[in-house]
């Protein structure tokens, strides 16, 4: 009798992790955004100056681009080109 159950256990126990793993690679095969993958887009750091206000540093393709944020959306501060950048 115990021997039963223990069997359903294990039976049980391999349904769950052969479930899961069939959704961990299947959430990471059609996901959009893939870690470790490089994109055109870098955020290269973001400070916060207080809960929901602060400065955002982002690399796109060839140029760099400090935006603020706040309550109301994000503002484009500056850009610079990356030849510019090697100057400084």
């Amino acid at each position: 009798m115990i021997e039963a159950y223990l069997l359903k256990l294990v039976v049980v126990f391999i349904i769950i992790v052969v479930s899961l793993a069939v959704v961990y690679y299947s959430v990471g095969r059609y996901s959009i955004v893939k870690p470790g993958h490089s994109g055109s887009i870098k955020i290269i750091e973001v400070k916060y100056i207080s809960k929901n206000r602060g400065f955002i540093l982002m690399d796109i393709e060839d140029s760099k681009i400090l935006l603020s944020f706040d309550e109301t959306g994000f503002k484009k501060l500056k850009e610079w080109s990356n030849e510019e950048n090697s100057n400084i």
